[in-house]
This record gives structure tokens, sequence and C-alpha cells, in this order.
């Protein structure tokens, strides 16, 4: 079995060694790790992935048992969860000062961080989040801890408030840098600015008396760069680089918000307001980020700077890099020609250029940078692929590089043996082939900094002014016009493109996409057999949809899929189609890639019937649930086919099913929906993998069909998968057998999961024994809820939903102003939020989800909609017609505009308001003559959903 285990993997010789060592010196635990096959494949990848991981094994053997429970969820972990996970760790390690405390835990989360890493179950945004939120979560520790030793010293931190009274100063430790911008790699230095609130004196209440804020706040910077950043006998946690503060080196440790504010308005240099646009609070107080972030952005992100001057400064700023860089031997991939720091400034120049007129481009992840950039048309959607890629190989070749022995290494090696080590690590099966697709990269960038600053040389790169006019239109229709033609193989003019523009939700904006999509159409040598119907529905869907017109810029092909009719996708069976679209393929990558482009062709094809209106909001979402359901029968077919791969042969079938909750669960998934998932297993049949027990079997399954559903590739992903409602939630498995799911809601279920589980629908799997499980499970959950006190069912259905209007609901309401309509109170400017909100839809969840458990009203047949429900409530008279009249008739509305603003804008709770083009684009496709009748309209109805919500629950 060991050795079936060690073949594939890039250091044999590495992990074999590993083995015996730890044969030699933790007999025990070695015995114990070779007993669990599915458990020791993940440790041997992480010795010939990282000596530095195995040496972490060797020396914790204890830490088996904790990684074989990490191993089998491959979230992301949340900085609520790692700071939990520290507390833990700190009570049971009490004994140990706070740097080897610090370092200890971190090297320990690293072990479940690599593992999803090189197991390809985290994505690269996915990794370098975690990594993330691990540093957040030391310097949240180092900061309480700091604090409370400071605070017995001196007492709080004190000043005069507005109006003379006493108030606790604040403090923020501000990350710059990859941290700043969540993309921290495994062996960053972490880039730290200290801010307090104000001056003043501390209270004196402490051991020592009095000093004032400024001494107080110092000195706590300096003990949580030391907590953090000094060694203790086993490494420090991070490197911690304070030497972009405010007058850098010779500046204080702290700062008061007046003095940063006042330095970044007037004596800082631009390379230092460039480090601003990725910053952000790692620790400490958001609200003190947020007071500094709005006083300096207009500093950084200047509307009245040329575009040359802008560029020319980052220019300077990659100069003195490259006179460093120069001197030393190897390609480094963070700061060589083509590297990482190029692909960084691209994204900056261009935001430092542009953001001071748009806000949009003003965001700190490099990514996300690049794909706005690209939408507002400052680079090419070529060089966005071409620069995300490059990212994504060289962030990705420098973790492999970094995580060989912990260090800060950029450099690929120069030997070949090293080579081909490094080359197998990052999943190429010769050096060659690794260096050649090194290279490709790496001319990308540097083909598209180079195009960046010599058009600054020659002066010609100014920022285009955007308009609406004719001559615009007419400009931008002429050049997609010959590319169109082209295809179509028959004449088509400017004029034709206009009118077809003229039928669309947004003209202007039907135009500027159609021409990204003939950009693109343009550099690929396939042909399309383009009609003026598809070219007419194209046209449509770019006025009425960004999101579904970059998804076709991106792959133009989609074309054809925009000419179907609403009758042949009604008939269309999405479980064959995915099925077929698979079935050729060989590996994992492959089916991922070919699952991707086929589910894009059928969103599209909904898409595109939704935006002409040939389907109806109710016929679209019960295609968006068929497709979500053969996605993730089609995802566990792949899931199967790669344990076989890995594992062998199935002796027998597995008996595993899936569940659907929330949107997935009722038949109401939509654009951009999550999808809320439960699986269960028969533990009355044996593992179906021999060399693996039942949980690993199952475990390993779902986190297959996870990466199947989740994992960004080239080809983009299909859905978010939460699986938060699972028994015990976060702290429990993946998945649970089904006696064990059925005993959990019997025994250990709170009323909150039991407005959850009612809307439990079996979506696929072993579907015999899924319908099982949800009629058993249903019967409990009702049962549970007649057993209980039923004052207590509706203080419990009022306070979840109260909890989550306090914690997601929007503070910007838009309200009524009395008999005069609708006005805006002051700073109410962001919208209704027609989700959290008060009367929004969740008011109409818990009431049907109450009703529904208080009066025993199953769900039963195939219609489970909220909208069907409150049909049913009204029958079995738990509903008044007048209650049912105002939540019905409420709901719809609130469904269609939430429906409408996810195709238009993508996932949104809110409603913009009335001055927002997106408002105006919503109100325009439910029919509304203004925006104000629309939010008149919406503001009517919530308040009356909130007043039947507090008859039902008050």
């Amino acid at each position: 079995m060991i050795d079936f285990l060690l073949r594939d993997l890039p250091d044999q010789n590495g992990a074999r060694l590993f083995l015996e060592r730890l044969s030699n010196e933790q007999p025990r635990a070695y015995r114990s790790l070779t007993a669990k096959n599915a458990l020791l494949a993940d440790v041997l990848a992480l010795a010939a992935w990282s000596p530095l991981l195995a040496t972490t094994l060797e020396q914790n053997p204890e830490y088996f048992s904790w990684l074989a429970r990490e191993r089998a969820d491959p979230r992301v972990r949340s900085l609520d969860e790692l700071k939990e996970s520290l507390a833990r760790f700190a009570l049971t390690n009490s004994s140990l000062n706070p740097q080897v405390l610090l370092a200890r835990f971190r090297r320990r989360e690293l072990l479940r961080t690599y593992l999803h890493d090189i197991r390809r179950s985290h994505t690269l945004v996915e990794t370098m989040e975690e990594l993330s939120n691990l540093a957040d979560a030391i310097l949240a520790y180092a900061l309480s801890l700091a604090r409370q030793d400071l605070d017995n010293r001196y007492g709080l931190p004190e000043h005069a408030d507005e109006r003379g009274r006493v108030a606790t100063a604040e403090y923020c430790v501000m990350a710059l840098g990859k941290l700043g911008s969540m993309e921290l790699n495994y062996a960053s230095d972490i880039d730290l600015v200290f801010l307090y609130s104000d001056d003043g004196t501390t209270s004196g209440i402490g051991q020592r008396g009095e000093v004032s804020n400024r001494e107080y706040f110092v000195k706590l910077s300096e003990t949580i760069a030391r907590i953090v950043g000094q060694s203790g006998g086993e490494g420090a946690a991070y490197r911690v680089d304070l030497r972009l503060r405010p007058h850098g080196r010779d500046g204080a440790l702290a700062c008061s918000l007046q003095e940063a504010t006042r330095y970044y308005m007037s004596s800082a240099q631009d390379w230092e307001r460039q480090a601003l646009i990725r910053s952000r609070a790692a620790a400490g107080s958001p609200e003190l980020f947020a007071q500094f972030k709005e006083a300096v952005t207009p500093h950084v992100f200047r509307p009245d700077v040329s575009v040359s001057l802008a560029l020319e400064s980052v220019r300077l700023a990659k100069q003195k890099i490259d006179r460093q860089t120069e001197k030393k031997s190897g390609f480094n991939v963070k700061l060589g020609r083509g590297g990482i720091r190029e692909i960084e400034f691209i994204a900056q120049a261009l935001q430092l250029a542009h953001g001071g007129r748009d806000d949009w481009l003003r965001v700190p992840h490099t990514l996300v940078s690049l794909g706005r950039l690209a939408d507002r048309e400052f680079i090419t959607q070529q060089e966005r692929s071409e620069l995300s890629d490059a990212y994504d190989f060289l962030r990705t070749l420098e973790h492999r590089l970094q995580m060989e022995h912990g260090l800060q290494t950029h450099t690929v090696p120069e030997s070949d043996q090293t080579r081909t080590l490094i080359a197998a690590r990052i999943g190429f099966s010769n050096p060659q082939e690794f260096i050649s697709t090194l290279t490709m990269h790496t001319r990308h960038v540097r083909r598209v900094y180079d195009r960046l600053f010599s058009d600054l040389e020659q002066g010609t790169r100014e920022a285009p002014v955007k308009t609406e006019s004719h001559d615009k239109d007419l400009t931008l229709a002429m050049s997609s016009a010959r590319v169109f033609a082209a295809h179509m193989n028959q004449p088509l003019n400017a004029q034709s493109l206009l009118s077809y523009a003229a039928e669309s939700l947004n003209p202007h904006r039907a135009l500027v996409q159609a021409t990204r999509i003939a950009a693109s159409l343009e550099k690929t040598d396939r042909q399309l057999a383009l009609s003026q119907t598809n070219l007419r529905t194209l046209l449509r869907v770019c006025g009425s949809s960004d999101s579904f017109a970059e998804m076709i810029a991106a792959n133009p092909a989609l074309i054809g899929s925009l000419g179907a009719s609403a009758s042949t996708a009604l008939r269309r069976d999405y479980r064959a189609i995915l099925r077929t679209a698979i079935d050729a393929e060989q590996n994992f990558p492959a089916e991922l890639a070919a699952l991707r482009l086929k589910w894009a062709e059928l969103i599209a094809e909904i898409g595109a019937l939704d935006i002409t209106g040939e389907l109806s909001i109710f016929d679209t979402n019960r295609l968006q649930t068929e497709l979500a359901v053969a996605s993730l029968n089609v995802s566990y077919l792949i899931a199967r086919r790669e344990m076989a791969r890995r594992y062998g042969s199935f002796s027998g079938g597995p008996r595993i099913a899936f569940y659907g909750l929330g949107r997935l669960g009722s038949g109401g998934v939509d654009y951009g929906s999550d999808l809320d998932v439960l699986f269960t297993y028969d533990s009355l049949v044996p593992s179906p993998i021999k060399v693996l027990t039942q949980d690993e079997t199952y475990s390993r399954l779902v986190e297959l069909m996870i990466a199947a559903l989740s994992s960004i590739t080239r080809e983009g992903y299909l859905y978010r998968v939460d699986l938060r409602l699972r028994p015990h939630g976060k702290n429990g498995p993946l998945v649970t057998s089904a006696d064990g799911f059925l005993d959990y809601l019997k025994e250990e279920s709170a009323p909150w999961e039991w407005l959850a589980y009612v809307k439990l629908r079996a979506v696929g799997g072993d579907l015999e024994l899924g319908k099982m499980i949800e009629t058993h499970a249903r019967h409990r959950i009702h049962e549970n809820a007649l057993r209980f006190d039923q004052k207590e069912l509706k203080l419990e259905t009022r306070r979840v939903r109260d909890r989550l209007e306090k914690e997601k609901g929007s503070r910007t309401r838009v309200r009524r102003e009395g008999a005069s309509g609708v006005g805006l109170s002051q700073g109410q400017r962001g919208g209704v939020d027609i989700k959290y909100g008060p009367g929004g839809m969740l008011d109409v969840y818990f009431v049907t989800r109450y009703l529904q458990l208080r009066d025993e009203v199953l769900d039963s047949g195939e219609d489970r909609s909220t909208a069907f429900t409150l049909e049913r409530l009204r029958e079995e008279g738990s509903l008044s017609e007048d209650d049912f009249s105002t939540l019905s008739t409420g709901y719809s509305l609130l469904r269609s505009i939430d429906h409408n603003l996810r195709l238009i804008v993508g996932r949104s709770t809110r409603l913009p308001d009335p001055n927002h083009v997106t408002a105006a684009d919503v109100a325009a496709r439910m029919g509304f003559t203004s925006v104000a009748e629309l939010h008149q309209t919406l503001l009517e109805q919530m308040d009356g959903i909130r007043d039947a919500y507090n008859r039902l629950l008050g």
C-alpha cells in the first residue's frame, strides 16, 4: 500500500525517508498513521511537497489526529474560526511563551492550508485568503495580550470627545502589501502601520501610573512587533516590516490619526501613497481605519492627476527595484522581468491613473483589479487573461519554492535536479516544459508592461473620454460590424447594430459590450455561423447583463447558445447533457474544464431567454434549479471517477445521498445562488473503497464533488457550495451517516435548525436512500416542533431573524416620509436591503417556516417554493386572507427585484438609490414608469410585510 501511495509523488525518496524516521523515532505514531490509509496518503503528500512540514509532523506526532479532522473539510477557514482555534491552542499550551506559542500555531495551521493547496481543493485565491486570515488572527491575539499587559501597568488610554466626555482612544493595526490585499504567501513579511485615534493620557489606574497616549501606543506597538516578529527559540511567527510607516525608520512606531492623515496629504512620496492601495485593518478598530481611509483616499486616487504623471511615478519605483534585482543570479519570480511585481505595478499604475475619476477601480486585490481594468477597457480582455494566468502560475511557483524549507525565497533554482523537483511539485512531468511555461508567462507580462510604459514615453496613453454620444456609439458599432459580418458571411452595417442595440435595456452598454466580444472574436481562429437572430439576441444580452456579456467575451462560442427557443430549453435533460460532455475526458482537470464549458452554454441559454422575455421568472428559477441538481450529480460522477483513479475500482456502488436546503431545497435557484447542501451515507453498507474507511471514502468523495463545483479554473466555476447547515455546523464532519443525521435531528438539533431543515429535499446520489431519509427527517423536525413550547418557538424564530437583520441588514434603508411619499433621510444613499432589511425576503421566509412548524404543514410534492407554501398555509387556515395577500404580493415583488438585480449586475441584496443607473434598469425591466414609482411601491410592500411579520411573530 505504501508503494502505491508513493508512486505519483514528486519526491518519493523524501516521503519514504520521512516514514523511516517516523518509524524509528515515533513507532506508536507510525503504527497509528499507517492504519489509516487516507490520512497516510495526505501526510506522504505533505512530506513530498514540503520537507519543512515533514519535520513539523515528526516533531509533533499529536498533529496527526488534528490533521485527520481538518483534512476532511476543504472550506477556507474564516478569521473567527482561526481566532477560536488559536484560543483553544493557547489554552492547551499555556506554559509556552507567546512567541513560541504563535510560531507553533502558525506552523500547525500551515499543514492544513498547504494540504488543501497541493490537493487542489483550494484555489490560489482561497489559499491566499486563508493565509491572510491566519496572520490576522495572530495579530489580534498579540494585540489582546499586549493591551492587557499595558492596561494593567498604565490604565486605559483616554481622551476628551467632542462633548468633553472621557472616552477610550482607539487603536488599529493597519496591513499593507500582500497582507493588505488578502494575498499573503507562505513566507511573506507582513507590512504593518500602527495608528491610534487621539492624543491624551492614560487613566493612571495601573501599577505604574499615568503616561501619554503616544507613549502607551508606542509601547503597545513595540510589544506586538516583538510577540509576532521575534523568535522565542523556534523562529518567529512572521517577519514584521515597519518601514512603510509615516517618515519610515525615522518616524514614531505609532502615529495618531491626525499625524498620519497630515503626512499622507502633504509629505508622503508617490510610492508611499501607492502602497495605500493595498491597505486595510488587520486587527484593532476597523472604524479608526475607515476614518483614515476616508481622509487619505482623495490623495491616493487623485482626479486631477494626469495619466502620464501617474504612470511615470510607478515606473520610477519599478526602476529602483530593477537596479537592485539585476545584481542577483537566477530568475526571481517576484522581482524579475515579467514577474509578480510587474503584474502588481501594471494594475496599480492604471488604478492610480484612473481611480481618481472611477471609484470602482479602487480595489486592493490584484486579480479583481485586473478584471475591473479590463471591464473599463484600460487593458484588453486578452491582456487580462494573460496577466491573470501568469499571476496564478507565478504565485503558485512562489508558494512551492517557499514551502521547501519555509524560507522567503523567490528564485528559481538553476541546478537540473532541483528544477526537476520544483517542476514536479508544480505539476510538470519534465523541467523543460516547466521552463517553457515560465518563459511564456513572463513574456506575456513583459509585453503588457512594455506596451503600457512605452506608450507613456510616446505620450499617447491618456484616459479615453467615455460618453454616450451618438458619435461614440456609431464608432463602436462600426468597429463591431466588420468583425460580426466576417462570421455571418454577409454584409452588416453599423446602423443595423445600432438598431439592434436600441431594442436592449441599455443601448450604449450593449454596444460597449458587443465591441469587447467582437475584439475577442477577432482573436479566435474559430469560425462561428452567426445569424441575424443570434446577433440581435446578443445585443439584447449585452445591454441587459454585464455578467453574461463578460462570459461571452471570454468564450465567444457561447453566442451559439443564444438562438434556442424556450420550448427547447424547457425540454432539456441537463444531467444527460452534462454527462455526455465529460464522458470522453480521462483526468480530473479535463473533466472540470468540460463541465464548466457545457454548463456555461446552458446558463447562457437560460439567461438569453430570460432577457428576451421568453421565460418567466418561475421557469427561469425552475431551469436553474434543474441545472444545479444536474451539476451536483455529474460532479458526483466526476468525484467517483477520480476516486477510482486514485484508489482503484469501487467494490460496490457508494450509498450516499445529498440534499438541498435554502433555494436549492425550495426550487428557487437563481443567478449567483449558493448551493446549501447536506450529505449522508448508509452506514450499514461497507466502504466501497477497500483501503479506506467509510468516513474516509465519503469525506473524500464530497471533497472532490465540492472541488468539481467550486474550484476556480481558467473556465471559471459553477457554484459556491455552503455546508454550514450540516449537523454541528463548521465543527461537524462533511458527511454524516444517515442514522447519525436522524439521531442528531431527534436529540441535538436546535429550533433554528428546524427552520432550515423544514425545506430539506433529496436531490441526488442514491435517491432511494435520500427520499427515505428526507421523509424521516421531515417527520422528526415536525415532531420536535410540536413537542416544543409554541411561545418559545415563536420567540426563537424572532430571535434568529432579528439577529440576521442586526448583523447583515441595511443601515441605509430608504424610508417613507409621511404623506409626502418617498424620501432619503440623511446618509441614506445606499438603497434598500431587500433581503435582510425590515420587510425583506427573510421576513417572509421566517414567517412561512414558523407557521409550517407550528401548524404541522409538511412539504409534499415537487413545488416547495415560498409562493406555493404561502398558498398552502392559507388553505390550512394558518394565514388569514389579508396576511396572505400582503405576504404573497410583497414577496412576488421582492423576488422579481432580486432576480433582475442578479441578472443585471450579479448577486446583490440591495436595490440602489433612485439616482443609480441599476435602479433605472430594474424599474424598466419590471415595467414601472419610473424609478420613483418602483421605490415607492417597494417601500409600501415592505412596510406591509413587516406589519404582517409583527402580527404573526410579535
